[in-house]
């Protein structure tokens, strides 16, 4: 069979080659211009795809990468303020050891009482260290000055939060932690319905006052708060509200927890303050949330009829016995069958060592004191045993009990008080080494990190540029190739258009 081609149907393939050539020559055109491959969707749509697909995933890495950047200076601050508070405790212990010895007397140790007061004024400039104006030891209570002196040592008006950044999806690094749990002490009470708001936030209480709660569904109803409102009267003043929001204490135990139970949404979870107040700021719910209120810690306050088991955030203490020396008096007391704060306090009080016992000023930690001018009380552990440290009351993590007790030991000539310091000297020293330790394998793991995001960026900018980059030079010789295809294309065509008599005569 023989298939005659008309010269139309020459013309149509002839005009049809044209368009292709020139749709080719113009996209080749296009990636010259652009440098990309792919300028829109059609030309290349599961790349497309894939391209989104890396930019979201590069964007996130970027935004990783710039969290870890703009906060490192937490970390590294928070290390650098523990190395000066180890050099100035090694110095404490150096002159400790020397007043021991046959060559100390009243007036050596006089000045080493003397230079101990600078020593403590170094460490609290190390313990209310700033970066970027927010205290680094102060927990997330960033604008709290962490640390001030009181005439036996130091209170702590941070909370017990650690600030934390996402440097990963589904994952956050702590980039501070806690004054309270590296050189003070805190009892960090959990709450409890009967915790009073006037011993919350430190000791300085909710100010009374007013705020609204609007669920998601538009329901809205206010709170009024008073001076005599317990967490427990709160809670059941929000839930009265008949709304769809249920108030109760978090999961550990710090502060309040709003949730909202609409099933119709039309808006975010909002608290707001009426008339100014700031109640809400307060209790640390105030805002809007796509769902529910998760509020900041309230930094409890302990009171005589705090239960040990309430204690470090709900988890407890486990209380057995702790070692005082009073001048030559020395002995044990054992706190085991305390089961509440008053409990330690009337044990402590009724032992034979002329000490007494009392909650601090802050209302977060204990002290014990000697009832005679004379003498200065020291409290130790008793072999591996830590109630002393847990309590506060001497050694470990509570470095500046440790620090006036020796430096009133000096100004007292107590040399009994001078030997007992000693081996809470060592073991505040261990523990400011072991938290420097954990601070700098915290930089280490932001630093892993920070590297391997900027690794994934690399890798997956690359992929991204393998998908949407042109092949500059392969473009360039399609160009040309497309150009001389298209002159010949031309020329042929010409050819096949030109008329004869016959399409006149049509």
């Amino acid at each position: 069979m023989v298939t005659r081609v008309t010269n139309q149907a020459q013309q149509a393939n002839s005009l049809q080659n044209i368009f292709r050539i020139t749709e080719n020559l113009f996209k080749a055109q296009q990636e010259i211009a652009s440098g990309r491959r792919i300028n829109k969707p059609s030309d290349d749509p599961a790349g497309i795809r894939d391209a989104l697909l890396l930019r979201t995933s590069i964007s996130q890495s970027t935004q990783f990468s710039r969290n870890i950047d703009n906060n490192r200076l937490y970390i590294q601050a928070g290390e650098s303020a523990l190395e000066s508070v180890g050099i100035n405790l090694i110095r404490a212990k150096e002159l400790a050891v020397s007043e021991v010895g046959g060559l100390a007397t009243k007036e050596t140790r006089g000045f080493a009482a003397n230079e101990f007061d600078q020593i403590i004024s170094q460490v609290f400039e190390s313990a209310n260290i700033k970066v970027k104006n927010q205290f680094v030891f102060a927990g997330t209570a960033f604008r709290t000055q962490p640390f001030e002196q009181s005439a036996s040592g130091a209170v702590y008006f941070g909370n017990t939060e650690r600030f934390q950044i996402a440097v990963g999806e589904n994952t956050n690094a702590d980039f501070t932690i806690p004054g309270s749990e590296v050189l003070g002490n805190d009892l960090n009470p959990q709450l409890t319905s009967s915790t009073k708001l006037s011993t919350l936030t430190a000791g300085s209480g909710i100010t009374p006052g007013s705020f609204t709660i609007t669920d998601r569904s538009g329901n809205s109803g206010t709170v009024t708060v008073t001076s005599t409102d317990t967490i427990g009267s709160l809670i059941s003043k929000i839930n009265a509200l008949g709304g769809n929001v249920t108030a109760s204490i978090n999961s550990n135990g710090s502060g309040l927890q709003l949730t909202d139970g609409s099933s119709v949404i039309s808006q975010a979870l909002t608290v707001a303050e009426v008339s100014g107040g700031g109640t809400a700021l307060e209790l640390g719910i105030l805002g809007q949330r796509d769902g529910n209120i998760s509020g900041s810690d309230l930094n409890s306050t302990v009171t005589s009829a705090t239960l040990i088991s309430d204690l470090n955030g709900g988890d407890g203490l486990t209380l057995n016995q702790i070692s005082i020396v009073n001048g030559s008096a020395s002995g044990t007391v054992t706190l085991s069958s305390a089961t509440t704060i008053g409990d330690v306090i009337d044990l402590i009080n009724s032992s034979s060592f002329n000490v007494t016992a009392s909650i601090n000023s802050a209302g977060n930690s204990l002290l014990i004191n000697s009832n005679s001018s004379s003498t200065v009380a020291i409290v130790k552990n008793v072999g591996t045993d830590e109630t002393a440290e847990n309590l506060g009351l001497g050694g470990g993590k509570n470095v500046f009990t440790t620090l006036f007790k020796l430096r009133d030991a000096f100004n007292n000539d107590d040399t009994f008080a001078i030997l007992a310091s000693l081996e809470n000297l060592d073991s505040t020293l261990a523990s400011v080494n072991n938290n420097r330790a954990v601070i700098g394998a915290s930089l280490r793991r932001v630093d892993l990190t920070d590297f391997v995001l900027d690794q994934s960026i690399v890798d997956q900018s690359q992929q991204l540029a393998e998908i949407e980059d042109a092949d500059i030079v392969k473009s360039v010789s399609d160009l040309a190739n497309l150009e001389f295809a298209l002159q010949a294309t031309l020329a042929a065509t010409a050819q096949v258009l030109q008329p004869t008599l016959l399409d006149f005569l049509r």
